[in-house]
């Protein structure tokens, strides 16, 4: 006979939402002590209990008591759980960027500080990197799907692009486009140099 011990709960029981390679995860993880970032970012495997994979190809469920993945199988994680210190929070601002990862689209808010370009801020930063107001974009079997995600932790480490998102000036309905202004008297026609 084989007994099976199980260590005890260090932190919080916390439900998990990921997207891997070939599937997307739901289950329970033991937070242990700080936020879900931290801890993506400090072990190199993940116990999950409760665990149910959905495949990306033909949407079938596996199930099963409990499951260890490395983190760097996982593309993305949706951020559930206690957040950082208030105390240590910085005022930021953002840069809209769209990831491929893995069979991922990911478009969302990159931060960095008021001094900072996100961008680069992020290349800086560890594997784990959050983004807000996400969507995700992937394929299961024929259909797409589109989720929103307040916050996504994004592994950087997969990622096969990383660029800011090209959005495209709109005109409000209220604005009319400034028309051209004709030039003065004194002005140089600089369209033959």
């Amino acid at each position: 006979m084989i007994l099976r011990v199980r260590a005890a709960t260090i932190g919080p029981v916390i439900d998990l939402d990921a997207y891997a390679a070939d599937c997307r995860l739901h289950g329970r993880v033991d937070l242990g002590e700080g936020r879900l970032t931290d801890q993506l970012n400090a072990t190199e495997d993940l116990r999950i209990e409760d665990a149910r994979l959905e495949s990306l190809d033909d949407g079938h469920v596996v199930e099963t008591p409990e499951i260890t993945v490395t983190t760097e199988e996982l593309c993305a994680v949706v951020a559930i759980g206690p957040r950082g210190d208030a105390a240590r929070r910085l005022r930021t601002h953002s840069t809209r960027v769209v990831m491929e990862i893995g069979p991922y689209r990911v478009v969302g808010l990159v931060h960095g500080t008021p001094a900072s370009d996100p961008l680069v801020t992020a290349l800086r930063r560890a594997a784990w990197l959050p983004l807000t107001d996400a969507t995700v974009t992937y394929q299961r079997g024929p259909d797409s799907i589109s989720d929103e995600v307040e916050t996504l932790l994004v592994n950087r480490h997969l990622a096969n692009s990383f660029r800011p998102l090209e959005e495209a000036s709109v005109v409000l309905p209220w604005e009319e486009p400034a028309a051209p202004r004709t030039p003065g008297s004194r002005a140089l026609d600089l369209t033959d140099l």
